[in-house]
């Protein structure tokens, strides 16, 4: 089995909340248990894949980690995927996502939207709040239902979807190294999961 050195304190998640860290001894990230491989082959690049809600909580918790991910390791790609996990409520954050990345607001949106839904404790239901939201941010009416109505919003939609199912995304959050090694979260501690992706993503491919 493939071991990478990590230091090791309890941590659970659920769905993927965490509830505990403890001072531990070190042991080594196992293959198996602490990460999955999920295909013969990976990418090329380093790069990590996020599968994630607005709707999750853990995920807005993770935010934090994730940032701090970017900002030391600013050669490893990190690619933000959307999933509703089939919770057809859950559709409209997805879509929150990709149209601030379409409308080219994404800075403001994202964090704005995991505030306003884990602090604020409001929530989008519809694609009338989508426009409200965005008109909010100084976009045009117009833009956004262009933006709602197009092709490359639903090709987005479905590629995440394929995504989930290819890496079997039964949670969030989820991270997949180099589209082939998926990090187990209930394993990893928390302030840990930055050195393991960074590790992971540098397996051989």
């Amino acid at each position: 089995m493939k071991r990478i050195a990590l230091v090791v304190s309890l941590m659970v998640f659920t769905g993927i909340v965490v509830v505990g860290e403890s001072n531990a001894a070190t042991r080594n990230l196992v293959e198996g248990k602490d990460y999955e491989i999920m295909s013969p082959k990976g990418s090329k690049q380093r790069e990590v894949l996020e599968f994630f809600s607005y709707a999750c909580a853990a995920c807005y918790t993770m935010e934090n980690v994730v940032d701090d991910f970017k900002k030391k390791n600013p050669d490893i790609k990190v690619i933000p995927v959307p999933t509703d996990l089939g919770h057809s409520q859950w559709e409209v954050y997805v879509k929150a996502y990709y149209l601030g990345k379409m409308l080219k607001v994404l800075d403001q949106s994202h964090p704005k939207i995991f505030h306003m839904i884990h602090v604020q404790k409001k929530h989008l239901v519809s694609e009338d709040d989508l426009k409200k939201f965005f008109i909010g941010l100084g976009i045009e009416q117009a833009k956004i239902e262009s933006a709602l109505s197009s092709f490359t919003l639903n090709s987005s939609i479905r590629r995440g979807k394929q995504l989930m199912r290819s890496f079997r995304v039964s949670g969030t959050p989820t991270f997949v190294a180099n589209k082939r090694y998926k990090l187990n979260n209930q394993s990893v501690p928390l302030k840990d999961i930055p050195q393991a992706l960074a590790d992971l993503t540098q397996l051989e491919k």
